[in-house]
């Protein structure tokens, strides 16, 4: 399974490559399970240096059965979508240092 995000923030006020300021321009990440039985989010280009490994006990995996990798498929892409809601949330706020005159 492969994910793809462009724009993603990569940190505040740092230039990157492509000269856009704060933001990489792709980024494409895997999600594996590796030979251990684990879950790993990965970036396609760094198959050693996971970002986001997910172990679940023998216990929950007798539970969720072979539903263990859409699990955790599921727990990535809520990640993804609480740090996207984020940075939309930051991009959309209105910052304002003065009090005003009156309030309505």
């Amino acid at each position: 399974m492969t994910f793809s995000i462009d724009n993603f923030e990569t940190g505040e006020g740092k230039e990157t490559s492509k000269g856009n300021r704060g933001f990489a321009g792709e980024t494409i990440l895997e999600l594996v399970e590796n030979e251990a039985g684990q879950i790993v989010l990965r970036e396609s280009d760094n198959v050693d240096d996971p970002l986001v490994t997910i172990d679940f006990s023998k216990k929950v995996q007798e539970m969720l059965g072979g539903d263990t990798q859409m699990i955790g498929h599921h727990m990535v892409q809520a990640a993804i979508q609480a740090v996207m809601s984020k940075q939309i949330n930051q991009w959309h706020a209105n910052v304002y240092d003065e009090e005003p005159e009156r309030y309505s």
